[in-house]
């Protein structure tokens, strides 16, 4: 059904206007978001938190493992002290999974905001150069790949659209 809209708009658009061609363009949104300066910025943002969190799981995993050998390894424990310490051990390791469940939900959770934040600024740059290079319609590049045959030609705008955004990034406009 959701590919259903951009077949639909396309043939009205071909129906509407059978004397005018239509010029169609195409913008791959995840290439304009992984190559925009805005979007490299962002990965390596969540990137180098990603690494920072990794080091910290890592040390305490360490922890847990020393904490692991040191308690099969000394025959000194009473039974109960043993029990307890098996207890302290199962409920750090769970503490530890929970924490990285917790970070890597925000992890998500930031990644989705910058690409929104970033996306709705790439649509703004999309309007304008459809409207200057005067396209009538514009479809993600992975949408358009379900267009099995298209009479027209399309323009792919995604360098354009990279090129201007990172223009607007580097004025200070939004």
């Amino acid at each position: 059904m959701k590919h259903f809209l951009p077949l639909f708009l396309i043939t009205l658009f071909c129906v509407i206007s059978p004397a005018h061609a239509l010029e169609i363009g195409v913008v791959d949104l995840n290439e304009a978001l992984n190559r925009s300066e805005a979007g490299i910025r962002s990965k390596n943002i969540l990137e180098r938190r990603g690494r920072q969190k990794q080091q910290e799981f890592k040390l305490e995993e360490s922890e847990l493992r020393k904490l692991a050998d040191d308690l099969r390894n000394n025959p000194l424990l009473t039974a109960k002290a043993k029990a307890g310490k098996e207890q302290e051990l199962i409920a750090r390791q769970q503490q530890l999974r929970e924490r990285i469940r917790t970070v890597e939900q925000e992890m998500r959770l930031e990644e989705r905001r910058l690409t929104e934040v970033i996306f709705l600024e790439l649509k703004t740059v999309i309007r304008s150069i459809s409207i200057k290079e005067k396209l009538d319609l514009v479809i993600e590049k992975n949408a358009a790949q379900i267009i099995l045959y298209m009479k027209q030609d399309t323009t792919d705008l995604t360098q354009k659209v990279i090129d201007a955004y990172n223009a607007l990034k580097q004025t200070g406009g939004n």
